[in-house]
């Protein structure tokens, strides 16, 4: 593995070492050790900076799912007239965002379906990050109001693993 950090947050990330995932490694994004990589990801930390963690990893998670952020607002219009088209029988005028993606041979209806199954895609792999960064928020609160930092950095860790099989972080 190659291990890289966040300057900005202190958040670790972990890369395959044979350069399969290079083009995915954002450019902010600092080179560190293994060693480093451990250091960094077994310090004790208090309830704010285990939920600014969990906070940032879910952040990192969410563009995974849909990419640049000014791009959901893409994906939103272009839901919103998939529905609408639907809902109207994939009759009347074709509406613009479905028309851009009417393309390579598919029809206007094919192309508010897929939008469509890509929307539903979106929506519930962002519930579930955010399901999973709340509750694990919650616990954390608990975890580090009775003491117990390293129960909280415990539940920080396996909620991140589970943010990050929801969507791999580029």
């Amino acid at each position: 593995m190659k291990y890289y950090k966040d300057p900005s947050i202190g958040t670790v990330f972990a890369y395959e070492a044979d350069g399969s995932q290079d083009d995915h490694i954002p450019q902010h994004l600092v080179a560190i050790t293994q060693d480093e990589a451990t250091d960094l990801t077994r310090a004790v930390h208090d309830e704010t900076s285990l939920c600014r963690w969990l906070d940032a990893v879910t952040d990192a998670a969410r563009v995974a799912v849909v990419g640049d952020p000014l791009r959901v607002i893409e994906y939103a219009r272009a839901a919103a007239e998939a529905t609408a088209f639907a809902a109207a029988g994939y009759a009347g005028d074709i509406p613009p965002m479905i028309a851009a993606w009417a393309i390579n041979g598919r029809t206007s209806q094919q192309a508010a379906d897929e939008i469509l199954r890509e929307s539903a895609r979106h929506d519930v792999a962002l519930l579930r990050l955010r399901e999973l960064r709340l509750q694990a928020k919650e616990q954390i609160r608990c975890e580090c109001s009775a003491g117990r930092i390293l129960e909280a950095q415990t539940i920080a860790e396996d909620a991140i693993s589970a943010i990050q099989s929801v969507a791999p972080i580029r």
